[in-house]
């Protein structure tokens, strides 16, 4: 009885350093660092942060590595890409979109293959993807800034109107829009 329990006790302890190593392996063996990467010229990548996700199709296929200014002052980004999407073939194209409308640095780098027939080269690690193959989301600051001082106070009554017209009729705007 006590020999099986012994046994017990080294096969649990068995099972805990192999599962501690399947862990280590899982989260730090993972291509040794420095696999595939290309690096995207965006005209403008605000919120975009180190460790966001590159996706293709909706899958996730990397991640952003890192970001730097450049000298003219557009944004390049690398990106680390999974074996499973490598290599990306010119005419590859780099979108910045937004995970939800709600949130701050909720960006994800959506990379969009070409058609099998209008595939180019391959772009070799440590390629690039240029700035006309590059687009980040609108910012609404961008189109606020659109107005002239005129324009942003008549936008700024609008909406203070319409928050005037429902005030303390709730219940009421709930009805109505239920039908």
């Amino acid at each position: 009885m006590q020999s099986v329990s012994r046994i017990g006790r080294v096969a649990a302890l068995g099972a805990v350093i192999g599962a501690i190593v399947l862990v280590g392996i899982v989260l730090f063996g993972s291509g040794g660092g420095g696999g595939y990467t290309v690096t995207g010229k965006f005209i403008n990548a605000s919120q975009l942060v180190k460790g966001n996700l590159v996706q293709i199709g909706g899958t996730q296929a990397g991640t952003v590595k890192d970001m730097q200014i450049t000298p003219d002052g557009q944004a390049e980004v690398t990106l680390e890409v999974n074996e499973d999407y490598v290599p990306l073939r010119e005419g590859t194209t780099a979108v910045i979109r937004q995970a939800s409308l709600s949130g701050i640095a909720n960006r994800y780098v959506d990379l969009q293959l070409p058609p099998g027939d209008s595939a180019g080269a391959e772009i070799p690690a440590g390629g690039q993807i240029g700035v006309d193959e590059t687009s980040a989301p609108v910012e609404i600051d961008q189109i606020l800034n659109t107005f002239d001082p005129i324009a942003r106070v008549a936008v700024q009554k609008f909406f203070e109107g319409a928050a005037e017209q429902f005030k303390g009729r709730g219940e009421q705007a709930k009805r109505g829009y239920a039908y």
